[in-house]
């Protein structure tokens, strides 16, 4: 599985998809093996998945046309069907989101996670997760009234923000993570809330505050223990879903979509943010659509 920035957070849910529902080993392949080091992989009998918003990066389109070449049965999930990483691939699943304006890509990438759930549940032949996935239109537009603008007070005084969600929830929290970074100029950092319990710890302070959202799936009670600790530390912490949820949420819904929907309204509460910053959300500063690591 292959994939870089909001594609590759993309691509660690749909990793997760994949060894939950098909229980097949995933591994999420470095582009650069490939370009870099120059070095081909013995791909015969694996399925590659490669997935990208514009479909024109290089190195991806050389790991997409190796990894056919080596024996590999390919597909490109991409939002641009014409495209070099379309061309390469044996299957194309399009996003069909329409043109991408901004540099910090939104649609796409939820759009990358629909499209991904969809395999999966085609794979699977899991009509639950069709079911979540007719519901998931809906929820997104419900999910844009959602107010998650008390977590930029803490965001102004902030020196850096982890946010944190367990199995299905690790892309989003990844994604958000870098929207915080990339839009609002935060240092931030996704990661897993069992990492969280590491390293990661000794870096919380007041001043560091923590986005956490729960799924209602075999992680739940992990994530809930973790937030009580975190509160009794007085750690400023905002959790999406849950009894102790303090951020405003829908119902709850499948534990696969559900980290799909989380994400709109934090896309809102950065844009809004940035806004009033006097910040450009579409455009962050240094930043270029394509990334090219030839």
């Amino acid at each position: 599985m292959c994939g870089r920035g909001s594609s590759g957070h993309a691509g660690v849910y749909l990793r997760y998809l994949v060894e939950t529902r098909l229980r097949l080993p995933v591994s999420a392949s470095a582009p650069s093996v490939i370009t870099a080091f120059r070095t081909p992989l013995m791909l015969r009998r694996a399925l590659f998945i490669v997935i990208s918003q514009s479909g024109r990066s290089p190195d991806l389109v050389a790991a997409t046309r190796s990894a056919r070449a080596a024996g590999a049965r390919t597909v490109a999930i991409v939002n641009a069907t014409t495209s070099p990483v379309a061309d390469a691939a044996e299957f194309v699943v399009p996003i069909e989101a329409g043109q991408e304006h901004s540099v910090a890509a939104t649609k796409t990438v939820i759009g990358s996670m629909a499209a991904g759930a969809g395999l999966v549940a085609e794979l699977a032949d899991d009509d639950a997760l069709r079911s979540a996935l007719d519901r998931l239109p809906e929820r997104l537009q419900r999910a844009m009234a959602l107010d998650w603008s008390m977590i930029a007070d803490d965001l102004e005084k902030a020196s850096a923000v982890f946010v944190a969600a367990r199995g299905l929830g690790l892309g989003s929290a990844r994604e958000i993570a870098l929207k915080l970074s990339e839009i609002l100029r935060l240092p931030s950092i996704g990661l897993s809330a069992a990492e969280l319990q590491h390293g990661p710890r000794a870096a919380l302070s007041p001043r560091t505050p923590i986005i956490m959202m729960r799924l209602m799936d075999e992680t739940a009670a992990s994530v809930d223990a973790l937030a009580e600790e975190l509160r009794q530390q007085h750690i400023a912490l905002h959790l999406c879903g849950g009894p102790q949820g303090s951020l405003p949420w829908l119902a709850l819904d499948d534990a696969v979509t559900d980290p799909v929907t989380m994400l709109v309204p934090a896309y809102r509460m950065i844009e809004q943010a940035a806004r009033a910053c006097g910040f450009d959300p579409d455009r962050p500063p240094r930043l270029s659509k394509i990334t090219e690591t030839f």
